[in-house]
């Protein structure tokens, strides 16, 4: 077998185990729009974004950075450390959405739903993140990636079964939410409660919150990484039902779900190199690995205008028949989406990590304002074609950025492992384990939305 299909195999390897909940959610997403309204399925999209940002935002990217060796190195690496202002954070953002939702925009229905989703928002933005933290400093992130995935499947069979049985969208959302809530409450209380180590002797509140808000410079890096990200996939989102309505942000939506299974490819890609190259495996090289990136992008691509032309329809029912157009754009995204990764992957490698999170936010606020212009004037295709605008900006932005360094007389840089990683990496895995046991923590597999960073 050839090496580079060799690591194809491998990608699928990490890709299947991770599939399971991702799939669920999108066949609920798929019996949503078959048995309900377009302004139905837009309310249900527009609460998901939401929860995300709870979900995303809520520890401040601590996590992330108590889980670095500076962190650890200062003793600060606590389940008190995290749980506390995690929840305090889950609490800020819980009120600030649905303020949004009930002042600002939204409809009524997507303000129910997110009331459904928040328990499901606790288990995932304090529960399982702590629980995360907690193997991982064990060094047992392979046993919670193979127990984290069965917790984050059930709620959405849950769903599921519901929805078909009564079809009641509501109902099925809040019954998913409160199994997921029970399901991971029990297992913190048997992990980080009933079992010693996760929380430190005479933990005093107050005096926890306030050391974590005076290192907000060492936390911050994190947070600002899922934000660059969020302003990619679920801003668009919230500025198509503020400017136009629920309905045409159904359409966007049902497009979106079928990108939504793309990330998950790039994030196996991630999951299964991130950690070799940290350390110094560089089994390809980067060309050779920029090669292999940009041939599974062009088959990406095919694929999803393949499906997009001919089996669209056979999920979505014709009122959703403008979200094919959509998704033909938006496949063009991943052209350049895994070359990015690629040279992501490299950068963190070479502590270049924050310029490239700069380069992010720039994109992402390039991405917010080019929408708040153009959806207004071009409706769905404005969202569609900036998305894979600004990602084609993030990639002139890093080949300018290579040709500088290499055009610099210094010598080259050495890939080593660095000190702080992106929320992707799992720092603790061996690099020699195998693909199977590389474990899925990302963002995209943590919410209910479905959508994420790979390194982020």
């Amino acid at each position: 077998m050839k090496k580079s299909d060799s690591e194809i195999a491998k990608i699928a390897f990490v890709f299947v185990p991770m599939v399971l909940q991702p799939l669920l959610n999108f066949l609920f997403l798929i019996l949503v729009a078959k048995h309900s309204s377009l302004e139905e399925y837009g309310s249900l999209a527009l609460s998901m974004v939401l929860v995300s940002v709870v979900v995303g935002f809520s520890d401040f990217g601590l996590r992330d950075y108590l889980l670095s060796k500076g962190a650890i190195a200062k003793g600060l690496s606590s389940g008190e450390n995290l749980f506390l202002p995690a929840t305090v954070g889950y609490l800020i953002l819980v009120m600030a959405t649905m303020f949004y939702l009930g002042q600002v925009g939204g409809t009524n229905a997507s303000y129910y739903l997110l009331i459904c989703f928040l328990p499901e928002a606790l288990a995932f933005a304090v529960l399982q993140r702590c629980l995360f933290f907690h193997y991982q400093r064990q060094d047992r992130l392979v046993r919670f990636s193979s127990l984290d995935s069965l917790f984050k499947s059930l709620p959405f069979a849950v769903k599921i079964g519901v929805f078909l049985l009564t079809g009641n969208l509501i109902l099925s959302v809040a019954l998913g939410a409160s199994v997921a809530m029970v399901a991971y409450l029990a297992w913190f209380y048997l992990r980080c409660i009933r079992e010693p180590g996760f929380f430190a002797a005479n933990t005093q509140v107050f005096a926890t919150l306030g050391k974590m808000l005076t290192l907000w410079r060492s936390w911050l890096p994190f947070t600002i990484s899922f934000f660059a990200f969020f302003l990619y996939f679920g801003a668009d989102r919230i500025l198509i039902e503020a400017l136009l309505d629920s309905e045409h942000l159904a359409i966007y939506a049902a497009a979106t779900s079928f990108i939504a299974i793309g990330q998950i490819a790039v994030t196996a890609f991630w999951s299964l190199y991130m950690p070799r190259i940290s350390r110094g495996y560089n089994e390809l090289g980067q060309r050779k690995f920029i090669v292999l990136a940009f041939g599974l992008s062009l088959a990406m691509f095919a694929a999803y205008q393949i499906f997009a032309l001919f089996l669209f329809h056979l999920f979505y029912p014709n009122t959703y028949a403008g979200a094919s157009l959509i998704l033909k754009i938006m496949a063009c995204f991943f052209i350049f989406r895994l070359v990015n990764v690629v040279f992501e992957m490299y950068w963190v490698a070479k502590e270049r990590y924050a310029i490239f999170v700069k380069m992010r936010v720039f994109c992402g606020l390039l991405s917010v304002g080019l929408n708040w212009i153009f959806i207004p004037v071009f409706g769905l295709i404005a969202p569609a074609v900036i998305v894979v605008l600004c990602e084609l900006t993030l990639t002139l932005f890093i080949l300018v950025a290579e040709y500088r360094w290499k055009a610099l007389p210094v010598a080259e840089f050495q890939e080593t492992p660095v000190e702080i990683l992106p929320a992707a990496i799992p720092l603790e895995v061996n690099a020699e384990s195998p693909p199977g046991a590389i474990a899925s923590n990302t963002f995209v597999e943590q919410t209910v939305l479905g959508s994420g960073r790979p390194g982020a």
